[in-house]
């Protein structure tokens, strides 16, 4: 499937190639693993007290209870047109007289979920909407986007990777984006339609990652294995799982488990830096080196390492060192507007009224020219 351009919340776009907001990665050379290593690895069931039934759990995220088909009912009259009936239903959806939506990062629920508690992530919004949209007879589909990654660092700082989703209706052959966390989207980030089973994938992986740092290994392992079987070339699924085989001493299956992640994705981010973390742990320093090299270099044309460097500097108080790494950041994108926005944050705090006001502008004019699309 293509990428395209999208633009949030219900306006009419017409498909075009995404341009990528990072450059080209450093190449990578590392072996596959072999077909059978990396099955062996959802059959890893005893270890945990479980059995190797890869169809468990099954949460049926898009299913629709009485009352949920009550409300597209009642909110969302049939004999309106297509674009009316969206309308509708994301009123409906969000108006805070009606069921008021809230976005809550870190909150993985089925639709079912997200109904009854009105709130959840960037998946469960999209899915309470994608099984609303169709009980509405409306044409939805998910729609995965490339935002830069998003990670967890675990307490042996190991990073456990989530993305992010939308969902797209298509009325009279246009598409238009719904997404109910639109801090986070832009219309510039690549991005590609996926099926039901890969938006169920990416709810199970975000439960395994909240059981492995809850710390219940054996339900993370049945969460990533059944992500994996929706959706198993999903390279950031695997390291996941990698991440989690590590921490309970399967080091031999963790090491596959990235390879694994990088042979479907050599520029899995979070995979590479594990894999490395790996073989430094077992002193396998000649091949520590070769893929801290490799992430060295990624790192440095990478202007989002050096907006997250910024950030690290600023919340141990190091404002100079911030401005340092933000302005990094800016040079290799200006087009980013977080980037001047995090700036103006960093001279505020420096009381340097001035360039806080030039950088808030900067960020604005970036943001505005990024919502602009061609029709």
């Amino acid at each position: 499937m293509a990428s395209h351009r999208l633009l949030p919340l219900a306006v009419a776009v017409m498909f075009n190639t995404a341009c990528s907001l990072s450059p080209p990665a450093a190449p990578l050379t590392l072996e596959p693993p072999a077909p059978a290593s990396t099955s062996a690895l959802l059959e890893q069931g005893q270890h945990f007290g479980l059995d190797n039934n890869p169809l468990t759990p099954d949460d049926h995220i898009l299913a629709m209870t009485p009352d949920m088909r009550y409300f597209v009912g009642e909110q969302v009259p049939a004999a309106l047109s297509e674009q009316a009936r969206l309308r509708y239903l994301v009123d409906a959806l969000i108006r805070p007289s009606q069921l008021g939506l809230e976005y809550a990062p870190g909150v993985t629920l089925t639709a079912t979920e997200t109904f009854d508690e009105r709130r959840g992530d960037c998946l469960s919004l999209s899915a309470l909407f994608v099984a609303m949209a169709r009980e509405a007879k409306l044409n939805v589909y998910f729609n995965e986007v490339s935002v830069p990654p998003s990670w967890e660092m675990l307490s042996d700082n190991s990073s456990a990777i989530y993305k992010h989703i939308n969902a797209v209706a298509v009325i009279d052959d246009k598409p238009q984006v719904i997404d109910f966390s639109v801090d986070i989207y832009d219309y510039r980030y690549p991005q590609k339609q996926v099926d039901d089973d890969i938006a169920a994938a990416q709810y199970y992986s975000n439960l395994g990652v909240k059981q492995l740092n809850g710390g219940d290994p054996a339900t993370a392992y049945a969460y990533f294995r059944r992500a994996l079987h929706l959706g198993p070339e999903e390279a950031y699924i695997w390291g996941n799982l990698g991440v989690l085989l590590r921490r309970e001493g399967l080091l031999d299956e963790a090491e596959i488990a990235f390879r694994k992640a990088l042979s479907l994705d050599p520029e899995e981010a979070a995979a590479l830096s594990n894999l490395a973390r790996l073989y430094r742990s077992e002193e396998r320093r000649d091949e520590a080196r070769a893929l801290e090299a490799v992430i060295a270099e990624r790192q440095r044309s990478n202007p989002f390492w050096h907006y997250s460097r910024s950030r690290a500097a600023f919340e141990r108080g190091d404002f100079d060192e911030a401005l340092t790494s933000i302005h990094r950041a800016i040079r290799l994108n200006r087009e980013e507007y977080r980037f001047y926005q995090f700036a103006a944050v960093i001279y505020r705090r420096q009381g340097n009224d001035k360039k806080y006001e030039e950088y808030g502008l900067g960020g604005a004019q970036a943001k505005f020219a990024s919502q602009q699309h061609t029709p």
